[in-house]
């Protein structure tokens, strides 16, 4: 019964997104060849239009203009804004969820823009959070934020969460980044048509795909802004790489299954690889990751058509010099050149990772030539500073 409920309110909110750009022609041409304005009926369609949030003023006003949404451009303010990354739901979702990939990359976001010279602050419901980053960015609590926001004029308020409620009911505008499609096309949709229709100053994506399907719905410009990854933490050491280590992660039931395939496979080639689970807080993590040479994403995706996994992960691991190798989904695919600084393989072929780990292992020199090319790209393509142009669009800074 909950499933059918949230379909039916995802489909009315797509319903109401598509009739929304042609009502404003409909009451136009209606208001001015066919009904005049003193009508009853021009007055119900006038105050339709209003419901809808399409009109404020007479039809007769209404231009073809006002049939597009209009993006606010900011002039440069004679101060910086004041930024806030949250979160956070209630009390009861905090927005401090540990081992969450999103909490880090606002964390991350707030660095960044710290080291700009702006005031940032990632907000959760009390103003705590939990210690597992190696860099955690000042926090304050929903109520310190909403005080903050009555005595300044010029804030940002981000969020990658579109029911983070607490925080947007508190937001008098939103800059929206979204890092996970499965979500925003599925469960979250109806809430973030609204907030397009309310809150909604811009939108950023961390994948081409993620920025397509926001320009494609809601007739926006979308800014790429893929995900942050701290270099000043995450780099190579090359004293502490061990050969022949192969890093992963525990990526649901199916990990185990896979892990014993591609371990079989190796095995029947003569192949003598360590395999090392990774996992912990953050300066385990790096440190593991750190030691070994391969990571193999065994992350198959949440969405059973396009699959989507964090991206944050692999290029973590690129990062550090670390080659990745990885199932075809939305987020690896767009960080990894096939070939190039990684492999990519189809979705649940194990067999083809196993393939993938070989031939670099007996391929001569293809694990120096992949590691030259991943640490080359991320020097070049996934600095604070590369990012720093795509943040400043994002946020109209």
């Amino acid at each position: 019964m909950i499933n059918f409920l949230g379909r039916t309110r995802n489909v009315l909110a797509r319903i109401r997104l598509a009739a929304t750009p042609l009502v404003p022609s409909l009451l136009k041409d209606l208001a001015i060849i066919l009904i005049p304005e003193n009508t009853d009926i021009f007055q119900a369609l006038r105050n339709f239009a209003v419901k809808l949030g399409i009109a404020n003023k007479s039809l007769k006003d209404i231009s073809d203009n006002d049939e597009q949404v209009v993006i606010q451009q900011f002039a440069e303010p004679a101060s910086k804004p004041l930024v806030f990354a949250s979160f956070c739901c209630g009390a009861d979702a905090p927005g401090h969820g540990k081992f969450n990939g999103g909490v880090k990359e606002l964390n991350y976001l707030v660095k960044l823009l710290r080291e700009q010279g702006y005031e940032a602050y990632v907000v959760t419901y009390d103003g705590s959070y939990d210690s597992w980053l190696l860099d955690h960015q000042p926090h304050i609590s929903m109520e310190d934020f909403s005080r903050l926001i009555t005595y300044n004029q010029n804030i940002r308020c981000v969020t990658s969460w579109a029911i983070a409620e607490a925080f947007i009911k508190n937001s008098p505008s939103l800059y929206f980044w979204d890092m996970e499609l499965f979500h925003t096309e599925h469960d979250h949709f109806p809430v973030l048509a609204n907030l397009y229709r309310k809150k909604i100053r811009n939108t950023a994506a961390i994948t081409r795909t993620i920025q397509a399907w926001h320009m494609a719905h809601f007739q926006r410009h979308c800014v790429l802004l893929p995900n942050l990854v701290d270099q000043s933490q995450w780099f190579p050491i090359s004293e502490k790489c061990q050969s022949y280590r192969v890093g992963y992660m525990n990526e649901g039931l199916h990990t185990e299954t896979y892990l014993e395939i591609i371990q079989d496979a190796v095995h029947k080639q003569g192949l003598e690889l360590e395999f090392c689970q990774i996992q912990g807080v953050e300066e385990e993590v790096l440190e593991k990751m750190r030691s070994c040479e391969v990571f193999l994403t065994m992350n198959i995706g949440k969405d059973a058509l396009w699959g989507e996994g964090g991206p944050l992960p692999p290029l973590e691991a690129m990062a550090l010099g670390c080659i990745p190798i990885a199932f075809d989904i939305l987020g690896p695919r767009e960080i990894i050149h096939n070939g190039f600084n990684g492999i990519i393989v189809p979705r649940y072929r194990p067999d083809l990772m196993a393939e993938a780990l070989i031939n670099l292992y007996t391929i001569p020199g293809e694990l120096d030539r992949l590691r030259y090319n991943t640490l080359a790209l991320m020097q070049t393509c996934h600095t604070f500073k590369s990012r720093w142009p795509a943040v400043k669009e994002f946020l109209h800074l």
